[in-house]
């Protein structure tokens, strides 16, 4: 892809750190942006400061939706469709991580599953939900991201976050 003006994004994980940097810079170029996240708050930041540097007319909206959920993102894909009046999205990037779930032995189920919920889970439900618009779309890109930490299964001796890299 050349150029974004005039495409559709969407992007998972918008309210904060890579998520909300990808809109930004999205929308600076006139690309059309669809974000998620589990905080209204941050998505409502992520919004003002990416329309800042925006052209007149770039679309950025946002909706609360847990990337774990494939109902949840479901309603956002729906969302998207209504908001942006269209058919088709050209960039899908399944960004939405979180990190808990270190050892497997000293902390819970619970911690590993909610990691890989997000960052597993989330990348399949978003591409799933999202491929039938990006097939629609005269050129579209699936964008799967992750922070360096997923290169490594510690953050240094006492810090392991192992679902994290697993997932």
């Amino acid at each position: 892809m050349k150029h974004f003006d005039g495409r559709i994004a969407v992007v998972t994980g918008g309210g904060t750190g890579m998520g909300r940097e990808l809109v930004r810079q999205l929308a600076a170029e006139g690309c059309h942006v669809a974000t998620c996240d589990v905080s209204a708050e941050s998505m409502a930041e992520t919004r003002a400061l990416a329309l800042e540097k925006a052209p007149a007319g770039t679309r950025v909206t946002a909706t609360v939706a847990d990337v774990a959920d494939e109902r949840q993102l479901e309603a956002f894909r729906d969302a998207v469709i209504r908001e942006h009046a269209t058919a088709h999205v050209n960039l899908v990037f399944n960004n939405a991580g979180i990190g808990a779930g270190g050892s497997f032995i000293r902390d819970t189920r619970a911690d590993w599953e909610r990691t890989f919920g997000v960052c597993w889970f989330g990348v399949y439900f978003g591409s799933r939900v999202f491929l039938p618009l990006l097939m629609k779309a005269s050129e579209g890109h699936l964008i799967n991201t992750s922070s360096v930490n997923g290169f490594w299964a510690t953050l240094g001796p006492q810090t392991s976050h192992t679902a994290y890299s697993a997932a």
